[in-house]
């Protein structure tokens, strides 16, 4: 083979390989643009889902608030007049023992009314630096009660690089309190409640996460989806705003928060905060 014909095979080689360097970058790009548009449509889909649950929301908020001030005047009368027959029938003990059952009933009935107006308002949180083991903290001490009376062992675990967020105290640690509040009741003596603050992400941007994981029943299967909804309990006597307050909390925010089960039995809620400035709304009526 000639000089002249030896280079041009090295140059078809070099042109050969260019080619198939070139042809396996593009396969590389279609896969990564595949990916991504299976990102995007998964992402419009939950947008999708999130704006028809918010819709959802603000008709049954609504609904509920008109019907929680149409009850709460009646209400105050009953307790008013049964506490007057009480008063008046001091020496007959069968009549003020009813008037007393009376106004208990009344007063747990207002309470709840009080439950559904509150979570009808607006919420308005007032953000500052917040250290969230801090806030475990507190909301396990107003916790401590329920976790006794349960006999629920607690595991709190706190990794480096957990930032602080900008947050409302008072309002997380409401948050908090629920679902602690609400893995102590289903639970049984001798389970746990590990709680972990950790470094995250949230929309590729940096967060701090705090899970509860607790070793009860975890949460039927059927019932996942629902958790957050306002009046969905699977407690007995349970009002189901428990859980609707804590997402609308999150949602105050900016943050995720997320129910599941471990594969190793019982239901771990996960709690996702923005560290960056501006991560909470002036005011949010709805989650998103």
């Amino acid at each position: 083979m000639t000089i002249a014909a030896t280079e041009k095979l090295q140059d078809l080689r070099e042109v050969i390989d260019a080619y198939n360097d070139l042809a396996e970058r593009l396969q590389e790009s279609q896969t990564s643009l595949q990916r991504e548009v299976a990102r995007l449509h998964e992402e419009i889909a939950e947008k999708n889902r999130q704006i028809a649950r918010k819709n959802r929301l603000e008709v049954l908020g609504e609904m509920a608030a008109g019907v929680a001030h149409e009850i709460r005047n009646p209400l105050g009368g009953i307790d008013l007049y049964a506490g007057l027959i009480a008063r008046e029938a001091r020496k007959d003990e069968k009549v003020r023992t009813w008037a007393h059952k009376i106004q208990f009933a009344t007063r747990d009935l207002a309470g709840i009314v009080g439950e559904i107006l509150d979570f009808t308002r607006p919420l308005r949180p007032c953000s500052k630096p917040v250290v969230l083991d801090d806030v475990v903290s507190a909301a396990l001490d107003l916790a401590s009660s329920s976790i006794e009376k349960a006999g629920v062992s607690v595991n709190r675990l706190c990794a480096k690089g957990a930032q602080p967020v900008p947050a409302d105290f008072n309002l997380l640690q409401r948050a908090f309190l629920n679902v602690i509040i609400n893995a102590a009741e289903a639970t049984r003596p001798g389970d746990s409640l590990t709680i972990t603050v950790a470094p995250a992400s949230l929309n590729s941007k940096p967060a701090t996460s705090v899970s509860f994981a607790d070793t009860g029943d975890g949460i039927p299967p059927e019932a996942l989806q629902h958790v957050f909804d306002p009046f969905f309990t699977g407690k007995q006597g349970g009002t189901g705003l428990g859980l609707a307050m804590t997402s609308r909390i999150v949602a105050a925010h900016s943050g995720r928060l997320t129910a599941e089960n471990s594969p190793t039995g019982g239901a771990i809620f996960t709690f996702v905060l923005p560290v960056e400035k501006g991560g909470a709304t002036e005011a949010t009526q709805w989650p998103e």
